[in-house]
């Protein structure tokens, strides 16, 4: 008979997690310090940032699992086959999405915090600024290489290393905390666990005016894991989340496009109605196809 239970209690599995996360949050926050001590080029930030995503987000999360269960691939559902029909179908539903959530960026950064405070949103607006200049020195550059290093190190491994810390190893924790099976999900205790999860991976990017499409985005995120049991359908669409972005950047840069995609349809009514029906619909796919596997 398989072995499908913790090694830990529920409370114990989660506060492991946290300890893991902070004492590796320390080790790689040291390891950047030392790579940008002599400046932030894009090289420096390049390898800090692969070193950030090594030590923040995928040794937490290998660590945790090994530590809490006899069978730590299948905590993180890394020991599954890749169902290609959902995940194909889970793409789909991100490029319908588009319109729809270009739109939603462009309100989010639209929005006003009220008067008396006005020092808080100076404070934040600045964080974006500086975020986001901090992102076009580490996607610097116009070259085929400075393309393929970007999808790499932006695209696959942020979305590999983002999606087996949040979803892979905070979600699936708060997920099973109210029972021993790794392997069971309560309905109820899933929903709250994903969206959880969603709030807290928005957050974590301190990027404040993009804070709903990224709640949305973790979200989608979550489902696609509990609907096909699979890390993998989750960080495939997270990597070509983030590798639309890098292109449409690098394009733009390049002098290949004028317009930039990542706005694309945002101020099309007809095409943000289109979008969010389309998305419906596969979103419904994917929940339908969900059930029927599982039946």
């Amino acid at each position: 008979m398989t072995d499908n239970s913790f090694n830990v209690r529920p409370v114990s599995r989660l506060f492991l997690f946290l300890l893991v996360s902070f004492i590796c949050l320390l080790a790689g926050a040291a390891i950047v310090s030392i790579i940008t001590m002599k400046g932030s080029t894009t090289v420096t930030l390049r390898l800090a940032t692969v070193a950030q995503d090594i030590f923040m987000f995928i040794l937490p999360a290998i660590v945790t699992a090994v530590m809490v269960t006899r069978r730590p691939a299948t905590l993180l559902r890394i020991d599954s086959r890749y169902p290609w029909q959902t995940g194909l179908l889970a793409v789909a539903g991100l490029l319908v999405a588009m319109p729809a959530m270009n739109a939603l960026v462009a309100w989010n950064e639209s929005l006003s915090l009220p008067a008396s405070l006005a020092g808080v949103e100076t404070w934040m607006r600045n964080s974006e600024t500086a975020a986001q200049v901090a992102i076009n020195t580490l996607l610097g550059g116009t070259g085929i290489g400075d393309l393929i290093t970007g999808v790499l190190i932006v695209g696959v491994l942020a979305g590999f290393s983002e999606e087996i810390f949040f979803r892979g190893t905070l979600q699936r924790i708060l997920a099973t905390s109210r029972n021993n099976d790794i392997d069971r999900t309560p309905p109820l205790t899933a929903h709250v666990a994903i969206w959880g999860t969603a709030i807290l991976f928005s957050a974590f990017h301190v990027q404040f005016f993009g804070f709903f499409p990224r709640l949305l985005l973790g979200a989608y995120f979550g489902y696609l894991l509990w609907w096909s049991r699979s890390l993998w359908v989750p960080v495939t669409v997270h990597a070509v989340n983030n590798s639309i972005v890098v292109i449409a950047s690098w394009a733009q840069r390049a002098g290949y496009i004028e317009e930039d995609l990542n706005k694309a349809g945002a101020d099309n009514l007809a095409a943000v109605i289109i979008s969010i029906a389309l998305t419906i619909i596969i979103i419904a796919g994917l929940r339908k196809q969900s059930i029927a596997q599982k039946s």
